[in-house]
This record gives C-alpha cells, structure tokens and sequence, in this order.
C-alpha cells in the first residue's frame, strides 16, 4: 500500500480547486468569497470582465494575513490560499465585508498538491486575472539536524521552495505577456548565513533569495517586477510552530509588526528594488553577508541560538 503522507509522493489535493460549499449563513452573506460560483453556468465565467487579483500564499495568518489586510485596505481584489479553510472563509467574508472589494479563497496544502498545473487556467476561465503573486507560505523547524523530523525537513523543502517556484513558474508567462505585474517572494534574514539548528530552513530561503534575485535580472525591462523580502524575526505564530522559546533568545525580544514588513515591501516594489531586509534587523545582519568570510557568517549563525 502507498504512503500517502509521506512527502515524497506529492499526492493530489482533491479540494484544490473546488473548494468545499461555504454555511448556509455565509453563502447568503458573501457569496463572492468562494473561488468559484458553481451555479454559474461556465459561458458568463467566460464572458465576465476580468480583474486584476492578488494572489497570496500562506494567508491566513501572520505576514500572509497582513498582505490580505494592507492590500484590501488600498481595494485591491484577493485570492487568498493557505490549508485552513475556516480561518479563509472568515478571513475573505470579513475583508469583503469591511472593504467591500472581492475576495476568494482556496484551501490546498501547497507542500504536497499535483493540481497547481491547473490553476491558471481555472482561474482565466472564471475571469480572475492574477497581476500580484505574492510567495507567503513558509515554515520551519528548530533543533539539531538529527531531531528533525524526516517528514518536516522535506516538507520545509517543498513549500519553501518548491511550491514558490511552481507558483512562480506558473504564473510568470501570464505576467509577462500582459507586461505588468508583480511577485514578491517572502525569504528570511536567515537566508544570508548559515543557522545551525535551523540549517534546512536557513537554507530554503537562501535558495528564495538568490532564485528571486536571479528571476528579477531575467525579466528585467519586461514589465514585471521581481520583489525578495528578507523579514527580521516578526511577531507571528512562527517561532511557535517551529519550537522557538523566544524568551531564552536575546535577539528575540524584540520582534517586528508584520504591518511594518508589508509596508515596507510595498513601498520597494513601487521604486523598483529587487530585494530588501524588512523590519529591524541587527547591526551585524545588515553587514555580515557582504563583509564577513563564510567562517564566520557560520560563528554569528550558531551564536544565534547556542542556547
């Protein structure tokens, strides 16, 4: 028999992109907030005029849910994705409901859904034209190397950069041949330096950083442009799910509003940077990288939580 949750196999997601019917209640409330209306006949998704969305990964929570927040602030449509289909429908029935804009969302597990080759074209076919990718979704797991678990190392690995890749690869030709648009890709502080006890983390975002980097020189002067946010340490349920005590960490006491990172990104894509460190990072995070050997980048690394 197959292991289906073994992350190596990459099973389907069956509810990828036809989300489950919302509560009564909230059907009648915010009908909008479903990616799909499916008592539309498919010939008036065809026809129906097409709105620039953005899409945002990892949304439910954390920087993800201040991007749906900022963005539906400035009346931007949204398509909101994460794994937590309640926490979506309350998040795009509230949205809607305060900033009147239209939001969608679509539950699927990123790390480990085959439908993603799909979604474009679903989404071209209901009219929802994507001009803002925004790779969000992210986590990671601290401790020795041999105390992580087989299953979250590879899965760090498939949602922090194999999913930011499918999403980039699959919505970039749409991107390009509209000639607008924008990606952000979310990395880390911790991509520029090896993390020991955070060493398959730390090395996700380094591959976020230098593929964006890479990415943002390839289609330069087309269009489209190409964001890499490296965050501070933030204020959200990150350090939790990765097994972090921040409180036995100096460098942690003092975390950054998500609010800030996302405004602070917003403003670098508007003057066209390619990559910036958001938040309020260290003296010696802003200087290592580009002025430290790689025996010491590996010092500063592990004396981030020799504890």
């Amino acid at each position: 028999m197959t292991d289906n949750t073994s992350p190596l196999i990459q099973p389907t997601t069956d509810r990828a992109l036809e989300p489950a019917e919302p509560k009564p209640e909230l059907q009648a409330a915010a009908p909008s907030i479903l990616l799909e209306q499916n008592n539309k006949p498919a010939e008036s998704q065809n026809s129906a005029p097409k709105k620039d969305y953005a899409l945002i990964t990892g949304a439910s929570s954390g920087l993800g849910l201040a991007f749906a927040r900022i963005l539906a602030s400035k009346k931007k449509p949204l398509i909101l994705v994460g794994k937590d289909e309640h926490k979506l429908k309350q998040i795009s029935y509230e949205l809607k409901d305060k900033e009147g804009i239209d939001v969608r969302f679509l539950p699927i597990d990123l790390a480990r859904s085959k439908d993603l080759p799909n979604l474009p074209d679903k989404l071209q076919r209901m009219g929802l034209k994507v001009d803002v990718l925004i790779n969000n979704a992210g986590f990671g797991k601290f401790g020795p190397e041999t105390h992580i678990r087989y299953e979250d190392a590879l899965n760090m690995i498939n949602l922090n950069c194999r999913a930011t890749l499918a999403m980039t690869k699959l919505f970039l030709p749409g991107l390009l041949k509209q000639k607008k648009g924008a990606i952000i890709n979310i990395a880390d502080t911790a991509g520029f330096i090896p993390v020991p006890k955070l060493a398959a983390y730390a090395a996700t975002k380094a591959f976020v950083i230098n593929y964006t980097e890479a990415l943002a020189q390839e289609v330069a002067g087309r269009g489209v442009k190409v964001l890499c946010v490296c965050p501070s340490p933030m204020s959200t349920s990150f350090f939790t799910k990765a097994d972090i005590n921040t409180s036995t960490h100096q460098h942690l006491q003092q975390l950054t509003d998500p609010e800030s990172v996302v405004e602070q990104a917003l403003t670098a894509l508007k003057t066209g940077k390619t990559l910036i460190v958001a938040g309020q990072p260290s003296f010696w995070m802003k200087i290592a990288p580009t002025l430290m050997t790689r025996s010491w980048l590996r010092k500063i690394g592990f004396g981030l939580f020799k504890n």
